[in-house]
């Protein structure tokens, strides 16, 4: 042992050596015994970043604020490639949203239907032919304009049936009805009118579409 030396840490070094190798190297400042973390970006303290507290780093560098960083979670792991940890947002597990990065759901699919332009159904017009299976219309107070246009209250698929071809009108309790001068016609139970009151139940066939009347008011 006489080759070596004991330091004031308690390990043993080649006499020939001046300082101890497994000691801490001192810093430049002073000579405290601290140690400084070797990155050209230390401040005066000899640290790096803030230890007091917990960062989170993603994809990006965090944000000047200290807020957190938008992260970049790929979708192969159910990330919706780039949430916002600053907000909360809701996750579509099928990932079928692909305006919201694949896997955050639009608000608006959680919206309730709202009745047309506020005004209050009060019955509905049900059609067998244009589906075998069943297709409901609803009907609502004031005007209810059928035929063919697209700009129709409801618009019906037929040739026969005239762009602006009859009116329900719903007022003070009663439905009314007036055919707006079609081609075809407006038949009210398989008899041809051209205004009059529909009672509930009535069946009513333009061109060769045929409706149930139901009400609800």
């Amino acid at each position: 042992m006489s080759d070596f030396r004991l330091c004031d840490n308690g390990h043993y070094f080649p006499q020939t050596l001046e300082n101890c190798p497994y000691c801490p190297k001192p810093t430049s400042k002073g000579g405290s015994g601290q140690t400084a973390l070797g990155n050209k970006n230390n401040d005066e303290s000899g640290t790096q970043g803030n230890l007091a507290r917990t960062q989170i780093f993603g994809g990006n560098q965090p944000k000047d604020d200290g807020g957190f960083p938008n992260l970049n979670i790929p979708k192969s792991q159910g990330g919706g490639g780039g949430g916002n940890l600053n907000r909360t947002q809701i996750f579509s597990g099928n990932n079928s949203f692909p305006d919201f990065g694949g896997g955050f759901a639009s608000p608006q699919q959680f919206q309730p239907e709202l009745g047309s332009q506020g005004r209050k159904m009060v019955g509905w017009l049900v059609s067998f032919t244009i589906d075998a299976l069943g297709i409901d219309y609803k009907l609502y107070e004031g005007r209810n304009l059928i035929g063919s246009d697209d700009g129709c209250d409801i618009p019906v698929n037929d040739d026969a049936v005239s762009s602006r071809h009859l009116t329900i009108l719903h007022r003070m309790g009663q439905f009314k009805f007036k055919d707006e001068f079609s081609t075809n016609g407006t038949f009210i139970n398989d008899v041809f009118m051209e205004e009059g009151n529909l009672k509930d139940g009535d069946m009513i066939r333009i061109g060769d579409t045929i409706f149930k009347f139901r009400s609800i008011a």
